[in-house]
């Protein structure tokens, strides 16, 4: 006869508690990803948008839930890399000079610095914590940001899931050809998928007037700390904006090496204080 050793359910309770409490809170990466992304809207200088890259990949490497969403951020780093390429060919539609593509270049680099920043925000935090923040009347339009953002996880999940299963079957999933025999099953997945949370949506009351209540969760120093130095670098760029310092926005016209002030510098290098934070648990239940 054997017996299994179980915990008591008051630890239980308590370590799932601190798990959860560990976890950063869904409206601080919100926080720091929309003052990340006004500090990339506000620059083109090539000097200011590359650490962002930098800083993005620093955060996801160190604060990035494991699963389908730490898998997105690839995802987005080739849409950024894209958007680089994309927007610098536009330039061959208009007239071609080095000034002109200088310019399309730079631009497509801010579309791109925005795109891997939300990319680390994707991949740091769970989608659906973005329902459980918002009041009740924008309770259906927080589901269809939740729904938006889970988009990418869901479908590279998806993706890999029919990829391993085609692989056992023998079946190609490299090249062209290989397209519909992966196209197929991984919309039907997300159909199915559609469905399921359909009826749990259902069956929570969700457009019916009531919703399931959720444990509220704390803002930690953590929290505090990230969003606090956003709202500083965020605020620094605006200002230095506004007055012409720093060289946010170099001219292409006639060309010139850009510059930058080391005080905007290290406003900047405060978006890296998420990566330095322990790494948070899984706030997901």
């Amino acid at each position: 006869m054997s017996f299994a050793l179980r915990a008591p359910s008051s630890i239980a309770t308590t370590t799932a508690t601190a798990q959860y409490r560990a976890a950063i809170h869904p409206g601080a990466w919100m926080a720091w990803a929309t003052l990340a992304g006004i500090v990339a809207f506000t620059t083109t200088n090539v000097f200011y948008l590359v650490p962002l890259w930098a800083i993005a990949w620093f955060v996801f490497t160190q604060q990035r839930v494991p699963g389908a969403a730490s898998r997105s951020f690839r995802v987005f780093l080739f849409a950024g890399l894209a958007a680089v390429v994309i927007r610098t060919a536009l330039v061959f539609f208009s007239q071609v000079s080095a000034a002109n593509v200088a310019y399309f270049a730079l631009e497509g680099l801010r579309l791109g610095t925005i795109l891997v920043i939300f990319g680390t925000f994707n991949a740091v935090t769970e989608p659906f914590g973005v329902v459980r923040l918002a009041p009740r009347r924008f309770q259906e339009p927080a589901l269809a940001a939740a729904l938006a953002l889970s988009i990418a996880p869901r479908t590279i999940a998806s993706l890999q899931r029919v990829r391993e299963a085609q692989q056992l079957r023998g079946i190609s999933t490299r090249g062209a050809r290989a397209l519909p025999a992966l196209a197929v099953p991984v919309l039907e997945a997300g159909m199915e998928e559609a469905l399921v949370l359909a009826e749990s949506m259902d069956s929570r009351g969700h457009g019916r007037g009531r919703r399931s209540r959720y444990r509220p969760q704390s803002w930690n120093a953590a929290a505090w700390a990230m969003t606090g130095t956003a709202l500083v670098a965020a605020a620094v760029f605006r200002v230095a904006s506004t007055r012409g310092l720093g060289d946010l926005q170099p001219g292409t016209n006639p060309l010139h090496w850009p510059w930058v002030t080391p005080l905007v510098l290290a406003a900047e290098a405060l978006l890296v204080v998420p990566g330095l934070l322990p790494k948070q648990g899984d706030g997901r239940r």
